[in-house]
């Protein structure tokens, strides 16, 4: 009989930074909010923001009137290890001594992470107390970040700001923005079915909503991609229209993992080609 082998595999969203059982299912729930759950049940949730305008004691007062939740006197030997990355305030109420959750403070760059527990004793649980070991809120400065999430994985540079996000049945769509460039990253499962009456380009073009020729659109075998280079007089007219003038489009083809990935930069001025190339070759996909 072969021996099950508990994998784990690591989570990062806006910043943050962790690893857990790859049996657990994580679930986006907002742009600094992440629920974990295990066989459908949910385990525990973390919140998460920057601390230079509300610091801990403002967090657990707004925290003890919302939510009932407040300051527990002890802190469990659990969070030892935990104690010299974070200040850690365990959470109870008042009609329990039981701890709910945690708030806590890095101590190296002041973000806030508000722990929410949905069982008793989960401090208890041994992968549980793995995975908040793992917890990394911040990076060194001016490194990319990690995003990793459901089967796919990208760098992106620090600058990138998370705009809006949606998990639809089959597609992601993440919107990032940079100054004046916006970055749209799709990622679509069962690739074989769309493909069987929609081609490469064809999906290119509905996902991107540019307008563009097909004659135009540069091909390989599991890949299509277009970039333009307006003139002068098409870059005026393009502004006056309010749409950015330049654009990158790439729609990659994983038939191994029967994934579609894509890459779609709009901005005012000319897209650095070795950015793009940058970012194009760390998104991956893995199975699931």
């Amino acid at each position: 009989m072969t021996p099950f082998i508990n994998t784990w595999r690591t989570i990062g969203w806006n910043g943050l930074i962790l690893s857990c059982p790859e049996k657990w299912e994580t679930i986006v729930s907002g742009n600094r909010h992440l629920l974990f759950e295990e066989d459908f049940a949910p385990i525990f949730e973390l919140r998460w923001q920057n601390n230079n305008k509300s610091p801990a004691e403002s967090i657990l007062r707004n925290l003890q009137k919302q939510t009932g939740l407040c300051r527990q006197k002890h802190i469990s030997s659990n969070w030892n290890q935990l104690e010299k990355v974070y200040e850690i305030i365990p959470l109870t109420t008042e009609q329990s001594d039981e701890q709910k959750g945690a708030l806590l403070t890095c101590r190296h760059c002041g973000t806030s992470l508000l722990l929410y527990f949905f069982h008793a004793h989960s401090m208890q649980h041994p992968e549980l107390q793995q995975v908040l070991s793992s917890l990394s809120c911040h990076s060194p400065e001016k490194r990319d970040t990690l995003w990793s999430i459901q089967d796919f994985r990208i760098l992106l540079p620090h600058r990138y700001q998370l705009s809006s996000h949606s998990f639809a049945a089959g597609l992601t769509r993440l919107t990032f923005i940079d100054s004046g460039l916006t970055m749209h990253l799709c990622r679509l499962a069962q690739a074989s079915l769309r493909l069987q009456t929609t081609t490469l380009s064809e999906l290119m073009l509905i996902l991107s909503g540019i307008p563009v020729l097909k004659q135009e659109i540069s091909q390989k075998p599991h890949s299509v991609r277009h970039s333009n280079h307006p003139s002068i007089f098409r870059q005026i007219l393009t502004r006056l229209k309010r749409k950015p003038p330049f654009h990158k489009m790439i729609l990659r083809h994983h038939p191994e993992y029967d994934r579609l990935t894509g890459l779609f930069f709009e901005d005012k001025k000319p897209i650095p080609k070795e950015q793009v190339n940058t970012i194009l070759e760390s998104y991956e996909i893995f199975p699931l």
